[in-house]
């Protein structure tokens, strides 16, 4: 009987009939204020999972072009160039917060540190995807995004690796361990940023196509591959030696 009475069946949106509210809603506790706009589209019954030969794409579509008209594309770089830019210190910040790995260094180094950095500079973007599509106009965005917060990442890594080996090796080798790093490290983590940001640029156009808010499961054929390359070479980075 409670599953009948919990059935998409019973959706008094889908009835035809008036709402009955339920007695116990007045003794509910209150919510914690009205939803925002996206939250409303989001859980609307028109986007109900269960029901996706009714799902109306044209509510969220009507609701993205308005948002769209209200913003001006010095705004919509702006957010862009932040968005990119938050992304490689917020990865550098995760991996030193979730470096002391229990699992072991090796396995941290190879699983968890790729999974970590790679998800964390698409951080900035995928928070601008999933809340304020309206802000993109073209998947070059997205993909700029990656590659600054890539560039980021990198650019701070090798000051932290800089600032960590100054005091035990010699001017030269320190020259060329900088010179490795901004050769080899630094374009490993654009290109690893890169692959992962064309996965946030599915999940765009899978949106706007859908007629539906995000959900970043779309994007994660492109993330594993990005963290997949990136542990590839951290396993090289060990017979290397610390320094890498």
């Amino acid at each position: 009987m409670k599953d009948k009475y919990f059935s998409i069946d019973h959706e008094p949106a889908l009835t035809g009939e008036p709402c009955r509210p339920d007695p116990a809603e007045h003794r509910a506790a209150p919510v914690g204020g009205p939803p925002s706009e996206l939250e409303a589209l989001r859980d609307s019954v028109a986007n109900e999972p269960a029901l996706p030969d009714r799902a109306d794409p044209t509510q969220w579509n009507r609701w993205l072009e308005l948002k769209r008209a209200k913003c001006s594309t010095a705004g919509n770089l702006g957010v862009t160039l932040l968005a990119a830019l938050l992304g490689g210190p917020f990865a550098v910040v995760g991996a030193i917060l979730s470096g002391q790995p229990g699992a072991g260094p090796v396995i941290y180094v190879v699983v968890f540190a790729p999974v970590i950095e790679e998800l964390l500079k698409q951080s900035g973007m995928t928070f601008v995807v999933e809340k304020m599509p309206y802000r993109i106009f073209t998947f070059w965005q997205i993909l700029f995004a990656g590659v600054v917060s890539g560039l980021v990442f990198g650019a701070i890594e090798n000051l932290v690796y800089m600032g960590r080996f100054a005091a035990i090796l010699s001017a030269q080798d320190l020259a060329r361990l900088a010179a490795y790093r901004w050769a080899v490290c630094t374009p490993l983590h654009v290109v690893c940023a890169a692959i992962a940001s064309l996965g946030l640029v599915r999940l765009w156009k899978k949106q706007l196509r859908d007629g539906r808010p995000a959900d970043l499961a779309a994007a994660f054929p492109f993330f594993v591959p990005a963290m997949v390359v990136h542990g590839l070479y951290n396993v090289s980075a060990i017979f290397l030696g610390p320094r890498f």
